[in-house]
């Protein structure tokens, strides 16, 4: 056996893992916010793709951002000040619904917001395009023997008065087939991905590799989010697995921020960025318990 890497491993604090719902949601509607401000001010100090990140990064798109932080607390709030116990009830399953839209949302724009920030990266990447041959290769198919196969099926339906495929129905599916080829040609434009695709493009791409949060728990945070659909049939998550999944947030919102550039030394630091991050990193020393040891995953591979 070789030597076992010795790393720095982070574990949750009691402070962190009883914390109560509503002082969840204070934490995360300040640490998205002072998310979003560094974000903003940040991107001034960007040389390249400077449009497509000002434009992804734009005034509207902040405080949008913003404002879905700070209203993430008031369904719960609604909820705990409803008096009437039936009432409340009922009510139940519509705020959670609620809470779940607006957490997915959140999720959905703090990935969104990382990646437009480091768009030179992005743009860099090979993750959701087939390879140009394999393309060229079903397109060959689709328009030749695929599509011949498809014109005399439509021919015998025809001839015969059956039903099936229409010659319509064909041309119907061939473009959409061509759609299909077209998007997987190059990369989506960043605000068009969907939550499941860009939770699939960060652990893809080992943008995030954190042992606090796996792909699943975030996908599971777009699970609970599809309750909006409220007539199918939907397992809606409790306050207690909202206020798990929004812990999972939070540390995602850390780790980006981690992940974001100093400012260059010749400029003064504003008090809100220094007061901001001063405040996030002794309540993150309250939170994690951070030690040296042996990283049994890492171990085991």
């Amino acid at each position: 056996m070789g030597e076992q890497p010795i790393v720095l491993l982070k574990g949750r604090t009691d402070a962190f893992n009883n914390m109560a719902l509503e002082e969840t949601l204070k934490w995360i509607e300040k640490i998205s916010c002072h998310m979003a401000s560094e974000l903003d001010f940040l991107k001034e100090y960007e040389i390249e793709h400077v449009e497509v990140v000002g434009e992804l990064l734009n005034e509207e798109t902040i405080n949008r951002f913003k404002g879905l932080a700070l209203s993430l607390k008031f369904p719960y709030k609604n909820y705990k000040s409803c008096v009437n116990a039936s009432t409340q009830e009922i009510l139940e399953q519509g705020l959670l619904v609620q809470s779940w839209s607006s957490l997915g949302s959140l999720l959905e724009s703090t990935l969104q917001m990382f990646m437009a920030f480091y768009y030179r990266f992005y743009i860099k990447s090979e993750w959701y395009k087939w390879e140009k041959e394999a393309i060229n290769q079903i397109k060959d198919v689709l328009m030749g023997s695929f599509k011949e196969n498809l014109e005399d099926i439509v021919k015998q339906n025809e001839a015969n008065g059956e039903k099936g495929i229409t010659n319509a129905v064909k041309k119907s599916f061939i473009i959409k087939a061509k759609e299909i080829l077209k998007q997987k040609s190059d990369l989506p434009k960043i605000e068009r991905i969907t939550l499941s695709d860009l939770i699939d493009f960060y652990f893809c791409e080992n943008v995030l590799e954190s042992k606090d949060y796996g792909k699943e728990d975030l996908q599971k945070i777009r699970d609970y989010r599809n309750a909006i659909h409220a007539f199918q049939k939907r397992v809606i998550g409790s306050w207690d697995d909202y206020n798990n999944y929004l812990k999972d947030v939070i540390m995602l919102t850390i780790d980006i921020l981690y992940r974001l550039p100093d400012l260059p030394v010749e400029e003064p630091i504003p008090d809100w960025y220094h007061n901001g991050k001063t405040e996030i990193i002794m309540q993150e020393n309250k939170w994690f318990d951070y030690h040296l040891g042996v990283n049994i995953a890492q171990a085991n591979s």
